[in-house]
């Protein structure tokens, strides 16, 4: 009856009081249906009764009880999302986010050498699982709609999450050798200027181009960088270099210089710089605009585009149970 729990998840809309206009929920659940469910009524059960029997595919969590579903519809397919999954000796642990991150190995190499392991913002591993599940699903559709064979899946969080760590692991079971944290010796410069920060990816054959493109040309020569291995062994103090030049320069025309040579560089964007006024995205007709009875929403354009079948748009993420009935 209360809905989801992401109902309750920040952040929240503006002007928000009772922490229920949830950005993160309208986002997830853009053009669904909200049905509120009392299993304990006649009238739930046959509401819940009707939307198995119409369903092609469940998404449920661990301990679903599918006896029902297989009774009024045996060809639906089933796709149990679980933090653990639901054998093993962790099926029955919780998970979070920050947890599923450390277990992956990704926070291990996450942040500065001589700090913790970091954790990434945002809800990384759910994500991933969920577009796991989505093609799962699709690809069973498919199965059954060429077979006729309807099957489960199991999608677990904390197994999608170590499978998009960095190729460490395999690295390590390769040839026995573990990088690092902040030692990777990859030559990625990250350095704060005048309105945010900018990252540089130095190749092999772009060290001259990139120190004249940043206005650094007495580094070409100096000794501490006159070859490869000497640009590794004292790469922090080119970073040190570096960060003192464009301190107090413009990011755009840094990154500007750097691409007319040719050199891979980037201004690393806020969010603030990624609303419905940013020109490419603008351009693109990323951002969409619906019509609530509370405003006007923003909403994330198509991720990709066909060119016969566009992207409709989408409806708003709906209010607790404003669907009383299936459609017929």
């Amino acid at each position: 009856p209360e809905g989801s729990v992401t109902r309750s998840m920040g952040p929240f809309g503006k002007g928000t009081t009772d922490n229920r206009d949830s950005v993160l929920f309208r986002h997830l659940n853009l053009g669904k249906k909200s049905f509120v469910v009392d299993q304990n009524s006649a009238a739930g059960v046959k509401l819940y009764n009707a939307i198995l029997k119409t369903a092609d595919a469940v998404v449920a969590p661990a301990g679903f009880d599918r006896s029902l579903l297989k009774k009024i519809n045996p060809s639906c397919l089933v796709n149990i999302i679980s933090p653990f999954g639901e054998t093993g000796p962790k099926k029955d642990w919780r998970g979070s986010e920050i947890i599923y991150q450390a277990m992956s190995g990704m926070m291990i190499q996450n942040g500065r050498r001589d700090r913790e392991p970091l954790y990434g913002v945002g809800h990384r591993a759910s994500y991933c699982t969920g577009i796991a599940a989505y093609s799962a699903i699709l690809a069973a559709l498919m199965v059954r709609e060429r077979t006729g064979v309807s099957q489960e899946m199991a999608v677990d969080i904390a197994h999608t999450a170590a499978s998009m760590t960095y190729p460490f692991a395999l690295q390590y079971s390769y040839n026995g050798s573990f990088e690092r944290r902040g030692s990777t010796g990859l030559p990625l410069i990250e350095v704060a200027d005048s309105d945010g920060w900018i990252s540089i990816w130095i190749r092999a054959n772009q060290f001259s181009s990139t120190c004249k493109g940043l206005g650094l040309p007495e580094l070409i020569d100096d000794p501490r960088f006159s070859d490869a291995n000497a640009q590794k062994e004292n790469f922090a103090e080119f970073i040190e270099e570096v960060q003192k030049r464009v301190r107090n320069r413009n990011s755009s025309e840094i990154v500007a210089e750097l691409l007319t040579r040719r050199v891979v560089a980037a201004s690393c964007y806020r969010p603030t710089q990624l609303g419905p006024d940013a020109p490419h995205l603008a351009a693109r007709n990323y951002w969409r605009t619906m019509k609530t009875e509370t405003g006007d929403q923003f909403a994330l354009g198509p991720q990709f585009r066909m060119s016969k079948t566009p992207a409709q748009f989408p409806k708003p993420a709906p209010e607790i149970g404003q669907s009383e009935a299936l459609d017929k």
